[in-house]
């Protein structure tokens, strides 16, 4: 299932701030995601639907099926992401 992938502002500004090799991985990894649909884990009392585990860094985002779109909304180490 081909997913298009759509990234909310905020998480582009995190992605820039994180080291290049993080920041590819995570996109190379979000892309294969959205190529897909396989990798991603929903959520239990989350703001947001479903994670996508990137190492020990995660992207939280919602996933919509008519159309099929993921909007990305968080990028950031798993140790932070899910206190905001």
């Amino acid at each position: 299932m081909n997913f298009v992938i759509l990234w909310d502002p905020k998480a582009v500004s995190q992605l820039r701030k994180l080291p290049k090799n993080i920041s590819s991985r995570s996109v190379k990894k979000i892309r294969l995601v959205g190529e897909t649909g396989i990798g991603l884990e929903v959520l239990k009392e989350h703001e947001y639907g479903f994670k996508i585990r990137i190492g020990d860094y995660r992207a939280l985002c919602d996933v919509y099926y008519n159309p099929s779109t993921i909007v990305i909304r968080i990028v950031e180490h798993r140790k932070k992401v899910y206190k905001k």
